[in-house]
């Protein structure tokens, strides 16, 4: 792939990767203020473990986490299982298992989940589960929160016909109190480059470059499934896709669209300020139905007032909010997605994504999707999420900022494979018929 860094960590166990991820906060994280203690954080990690093992059946949530109404993440997430397992039982090839831990009410708790997305996807008879992990404290929550992601895959391996595959985290600010640090020790690591059957992760300076990136890497080094389109859709029966594809772009501000992209800056921006923000209400909190006729959601719907939520809360507004008071909050999180989605059969693409200081001058938006449209989709969708990460960045007086793209499933339909060649290698005229074609104009 052309001028990217492409890393990210894999370990054995969770075991492994605990000193793993201590020992790259000591080294790159910065020390940051925190309601509960002075912190070491870091900034948008993804890391895979392949061989989870299985959790603890005397106690399938030691995680820790609950609230006053006796909330835990099994109270959330155990009545989602069976849907879930007889949806991959039927389509094994489905990408539309994801479940929502986060709820928006949870705003307002004190202690809001950590794990707020849990995806399911079965490559080669395997189950692996994705977890969004908006925050993490690696020495004390790191093996609890990993168990429950392991009584998860023991549930739906036990009733389904699918083996233990791995677990992925997508941590958005990993952290250590520096009070506990002394119960750890450094160890020696690396970082993953390239794209492996595990994952990918690309980092890039602008939206153009990543976009092209994607492409690159999914049409080269991806693998061929079918899709639940092809009864509906010819030609999309089939696509190439990389399991879970994480993109950094750390300037993208600059060449926003490539010069190839299948849409025009007045579609992005029309594309991000209806359907993705309802940007007329950037600075207010949204109070009324916002959904156009004819349209069942929209990303801005879910994030600002949803219709169907029996408490309704903006949950965009509470974010700008929370970062204004405080700039290093790491709960300003948007759910997107919602349980009555697991039986729906075109539920949101955007699962979810979150605002949090990189530094105090730097914001990093990063975004979550289940599904990922590579060639049709992705670069405006990046374009809009940079969009929205922009106007939390002038509303909360961040002065710079960075985007982080996350796609469970980025593929590239079988009905573009050709369209994406012809954009990623052009045929070039050669010398001798360049010099007869100037000849010919003579």
């Amino acid at each position: 792939m052309r001028n990217t860094l492409i890393a990210m960590i894999i370990s054995d166990s969770f075991e492994d990767l605990q000193p793993v991820l201590f020992s790259k906060l000591k080294a790159e994280g910065i020390k940051a203020r925190s309601r509960f203690g002075e912190t070491v954080r870091g900034s948008a990690w993804f890391a895979v473990v392949k061989k989870p093992g299985s959790h603890d059946v005397m106690n399938p949530d030691m995680s820790g986490w609950n609230l006053s109404d006796g909330e835990t993440y099994l109270t959330r997430v155990e009545p989602h299982l069976p849907v879930v397992a007889r949806k991959l039982s039927e389509v094994e090839f489905t990408r539309r298992m994801s479940i929502p831990v986060w709820m928006p009410h949870d705003h307002f708790s004190r202690t809001p989940p950590a794990i707020t997305e849990i995806s399911c996807m079965v490559v080669e008879k395997r189950i692996h589960l994705t977890a969004f992990v908006r925050s993490l404290d690696v020495i004390n929550y790191l093996m609890s929160n990993g168990d429950f992601l392991k009584y998860v895959m023991d549930w739906l391996v036990d009733h389904t016909p699918y083996r233990h595959g791995t677990i992925g985290l997508v941590i958005g600010v990993p952290h250590f109190y520096i009070r506990d640090s002394a119960r750890m020790e450094e160890v020696e690591y690396r970082e993953v480059y390239g794209v492996t059957e595990y994952g990918a992760h690309i980092k890039e300076n602008y939206l153009s470059t990543a976009w092209h990136s994607a492409l690159e890497g999914i049409l080269n080094l991806g693998f061929k499934k079918p899709t639940e389109w092809g009864e509906f859709f010819e030609g999309q029966k089939e696509s190439m896709f990389i399991h879970r594809l994480m993109i950094e772009v750390s300037d993208p501000d600059e060449h926003e669209i490539h010069d190839k992209a299948p849409f025009s800056r007045d579609y992005g921006v029309d594309y991000a300020h209806d359907y993705l923000i309802c940007a007329g209400y950037i600075d207010r909190r949204v109070d009324q139905n916002i959904l156009k006729d004819g349209e069942v959601y929209s990303y801005a719907e879910r994030a600002r007032y949803c219709l169907r939520d029996e408490k309704k809360v903006d949950q965009l507004y509470e974010c700008i909010n929370k970062l204004t008071e405080d700039r290093w909050r790491r709960d300003a999180y948007v759910g997107i997605s919602r349980p009555w989605d697991l039986e729906h059969d075109d539920p949101p693409c955007l699962r979810g994504y979150m605002f949090f200081a990189e530094s105090e001058r730097r914001l990093c938006g990063m975004f979550y999707m289940r599904s990922n449209d590579a060639y049709g989709a992705m670069h405006a969708n990046m374009f809009g999420f940079n969009l929205l990460t922009r106007y939390v960045r002038d509303l909360t007086s961040f002065e710079s900022h960075r985007l982080v793209h996350f796609a469970l499933d980025a593929h590239i339909y079988g009905e573009f494979y050709d369209s994406v060649r012809e954009l990623l290698y052009p045929e070039m005229p050669s010398f001798s018929a360049e010099i007869t074609g100037r000849q010919d104009t003579n």
